[in-house]
């Protein structure tokens, strides 16, 4: 069978990361795998928002059945011009339109965001959560230089949207202006954010966040490193509709820190702790601030328990079967056209 996909997977972001493990996982299976809507191919997997829906009608125009992964919207505090917001929305209404089978990337991504664009009346699909290559996220991956008398907490950027991603920052500046006092802690800040946000970090003049470099994305090869070489990984994004970083984070089994929002509770049970904020999807969330930073020092001080947590729910999201589940999906697409 061959399989198109919407784009090579070279560059940022977690549809990125996806693209990459289940196309390697359709090889390992047999199959042929084919980056471009115009190849020769047998099925199409439709991701995010790459496609337009012009290139989807050419498909079906082909009789060649499409499955559309589903996981963000454009949410109203993403970006000050919301006819970006509304074409954003529109456009994936679109795609949805064209394809012959939805899958969603979790519980929230589909009775929340995506209900939100529909009245209320989602388009029907099933739910399958994200996986990562285990063998690259590994706890005995070998980690990078650090001090050793030192606790590092590891923040990532978000690429995306510039209110979005400054609105992480400012957690992240709270949180270390309120753990200053605390000698033995220091924040890493690393990955790809609009320049804003780094001279925003640098005004703050904060002598723990000890690493900061925002200027280029954390390398994929990288990344599984600096995650085993961190005592907690802080992630303060809100509203996601199934972050790979969460799971990859879980099969190294670093101890983690988040926001009691969007998919994180259905992805992480009881591994982690999550902060107390709000839930209105057309707003970033209003954190608790002191709760933050108590669930930080609490999950530093039983770093042994939230580590052996976070390796036991990894196995929940195992690349063999949340893969093997998409793939089912497509060998049956197939059949309907042979």
């Amino acid at each position: 069978m061959n399989i198109g996909f919407s784009r090579i997977p070279v560059g940022k972001g977690g549809a990125i990361s996806w693209i990459k493990t289940f196309s390697n996982y359709c090889v390992s299976q047999g199959h042929q795998v084919r980056f471009n809507y115009k190849n020769n191919i047998d099925v199409f997997c439709s991701v995010a928002n790459y496609n337009q829906p012009e290139e989807l009608k050419y498909l079906r125009r082909r009789n060649i059945k499409i499955l559309h992964r589903l996981g963000s919207i454009f949410l109203d505090y993403n970006y000050d011009d919301k006819k970006i917001i509304s074409d954003g929305n529109e456009h994936f209404k679109q795609l949805i339109s064209c394809a012959d089978y939805l899958v969603y990337q979790s519980k929230f991504c589909k009775t929340v965001l995506f209900r939100s664009l529909y009245d209320e009346k989602e388009p029907d699909g099933d739910i399958i959560y994200n996986s990562t290559n285990a063998s690259i996220f590994s706890p005995n991956v070998k980690p990078i230089v650090r001090p050793l008398n030192k606790k590092i907490i590891l923040c990532s950027a978000y690429w995306g949207a510039l209110n979005t991603s400054l609105e992480c920052i400012k957690l992240v500046i709270q949180t270390a202006k309120k753990l200053q006092s605390h000698n033995e802690i220091e924040f890493w800040v690393l990955g790809l954010a609009p320049k804003e946000v780094e001279e925003y970090i640098k005004k703050a003049h904060l002598p723990n966040i000890t690493r900061l470099n925002l200027s280029k994305p954390i390398n994929y090869e990288l990344m599984p490193r600096l995650l085993k070489t961190a005592d907690l990984v802080l992630h303060l994004k809100a509203h996601e509709g199934c972050s790979n970083a969460v799971i990859e984070t879980m099969n190294i089994g670093t101890p983690f820190v988040g926001l009691n929002s969007g998919s994180l509770p259905e992805l992480l049970g009881n591994a982690a702790l999550l902060v107390d904020c709000t839930s209105d999807i057309s707003k970033f969330p209003k954190v608790n601030i002191e709760d933050l930073v108590e669930k930080v020092l609490t999950t530093l001080n039983m770093a042994s328990i939230y580590r052996n947590k976070m390796l036991n729910r990894s196995k929940l999201f195992s690349e063999e079967e949340q893969c093997s589940k998409y793939l089912a999906i497509l060998e049956n697409l197939y059949k309907m056209n042979h």
